[in-house]
């Protein structure tokens, strides 16, 4: 989510008042809880933390997939602050002079999580060009559904100029819904390029990453430190494994591990995999779900399961059973959950626990090339001046303020290095988000399923780690994913 230049900064949520944050070392105290809300039941407080952070999810989840579900404290979401959106005066960023007076409207497609986004855009726009409207969508709760939208309406005869293209939706986008090659020519000397292959597809630029998450860990450092667990270990999937074997024998009662699985299974397994240079897509196109990485990846996750239930959603279960109930003591997250939906809870001092953030671990032997979750944004258009204001209105969504506006609301790794400049203040209350900052040379494209059900793929995945982490064989059920996927991506 990003700068919305028409909404104030917003307020404060929390009921202690602005500027309450977790900061690494924060106490998390046991009986966080509002009046009326129950300290094993969702209330005010944890709906507005999964509010928070639901919005983040929904743009950073590591694929197109329908597993962030909807959230009903959506409502409570934060927005950005007010953010400027320009154009630098770029040969094509900016749209012809015939072209400007030509298009007097521009459609852009966005999840709700981009609405504050779409709406600088739309400001900017509008006021760069007066007579111009540009009507937003911005409703869809997922890429799914946000693909189905773009369809409908092309179908009847309104079709979209500018869309977020998940970025494991990529084939879609360029094959069916015929986003255009954009050019890295048209952006900013300060957009950060290191993380163009992530929108790439064929051969071509089809979506400029806009924003950017990884995988990542947080953790109850209280309960490592009286397990005897050294946070370092952490690392690799073995040490994750021998910590939750130490978390479980030191009679804390406490649940070892939780890798929520609602849209993060298939992830989980495309990361680690990755970290042994074995992605699950082959070059071609198919899947490589039977190689001894994925083998050593899915018996690594049947093993987490064992250690108990694991959460279904990331937010309204997982950042809650860890923040809220201290009922786990490691979990997955991914990064805009980090700043976004943790900064509400409240500092409860002596009573609370410490909190520590690692990137996601590696198998052993590997090394960090962890899948991109997030999205970019594309261009549709195949009229001349319709494409060109709508790279205008592209290139005026990917301005440092508003960027920088985003990541201090939804703490995704910033895409443009003056906007990082500008974003000082933030990491100085956050610095435990400075260790991501290491792994961006190494982030490795989501997996880009073609094929006529190709968009199907993220959810069969992921339907089918869950199997693994709920008891079912790793090895037969990993050879069945290869069958199905296989038969998707036709």
């Amino acid at each position: 989510m990003l700068g919305n230049v028409s909404e104030p900064r917003p307020r404060h949520l929390d009921p202690r008042g602005p500027g309450t944050r977790l900061r690494p070392g924060t106490r998390l105290g046991p009986g966080t809880r509002l009046a009326g809300s129950s300290p094993r039941r969702a209330g005010p407080l944890a709906a507005l933390l999964a509010g928070t952070v639901t919005a983040g999810l929904l743009a950073g989840c590591g694929g197109g997939g329908s597993g962030a579900a909807t959230d009903p404290a959506e409502s409570l979401r934060p927005t950005a602050r007010p953010a400027t959106a320009n154009v630098d005066d770029v040969a094509g960023a900016k749209a012809s002079p015939e072209c400007a007076a030509a298009v007097k409207t521009l459609r852009m497609f966005a999840l709700g999580s981009l609405n504050d986004a779409a709406k600088s855009g739309k400001a900017y726009m509008e006021k760069a060009h007066p007579g111009l409207t540009v009507e937003l969508t911005a409703d869809a709760t997922g890429y799914p559904q946000l693909v189905q939208q773009i369809s409908a309406d092309r179908a009847a005869g309104r079709p979209a100029d500018v869309a977020v293209a998940g970025f494991d939706l990529l084939p879609t986008f360029a094959d069916k819904l015929g986003a255009q090659p954009l050019s890295p020519r048209l952006l900013r000397a300060s957009y950060d390029q290191r993380f163009l292959p992530l929108g790439e597809y064929g051969g071509r630029l089809v979506a400029v990453p806009q924003q950017v998450s990884t995988l990542a860990l947080v953790y109850n450092a209280d309960v490592l430190a009286k397990a005897g667990v050294d946070p370092k270990t952490l690392g690799t999937t073995t040490g994750v494994l021998a910590a939750a074997e130490r978390i479980r024998n030191s009679g804390q009662q406490i649940q070892p591990i939780d890798l929520p699985t609602g849209g993060f299974a298939q992830w989980y397994l495309t990361t680690l995999t990755s970290s042994k240079n074995t992605p699950v897509m082959k070059a071609d196109g198919q899947p490589d779900l039977t190689s001894p990485a994925a083998r050593e990846a899915a018996a690594f996750l049947a093993k987490v399961g064992t250690y108990g239930t694991q959460s279904s959603d990331p937010t309204t279960q997982g950042l809650l059973r860890f923040g809220i109930r201290h009922e786990t003591a490691i979990s997955a997250v991914t990064l805009p959950s980090l700043a976004a939906g943790l900064r509400y809870v409240h500092d409860q001092g002596a009573q609370g626990f410490k909190v520590g953030v690692a990137p996601f671990p590696t198998l052993p032997g590997g090394t960090q090339h962890p899948v991109a979750g997030g999205n970019g944004l594309s261009v549709l258009s195949t009229d001349r001046c319709q494409r060109e204001m709508a790279t205008e209105l592209v290139v005026a969504l990917l301005a440092p303020d508003v960027i920088a506006a985003g990541t201090e609301a939804f703490s995704f790794l910033p895409v443009d290095t003056e906007a990082r400049g500008q974003l000082a203040p933030f990491y100085r209350e956050f610095p435990e988000l400075t260790q991501f900052d290491a792994l961006i040379p190494d982030l490795v494209q989501a997996p880009t399923w073609g094929g006529e059900r190709g968009g199907e793929v993220h959810d069969a995945l992921n339907d089918e780690v869950v199997a693994i982490m709920t008891g079912a064989d790793p090895g037969t059920t990993l050879t069945e994913a290869q069958r199905k996927i296989a038969t998707l991506v036709k």
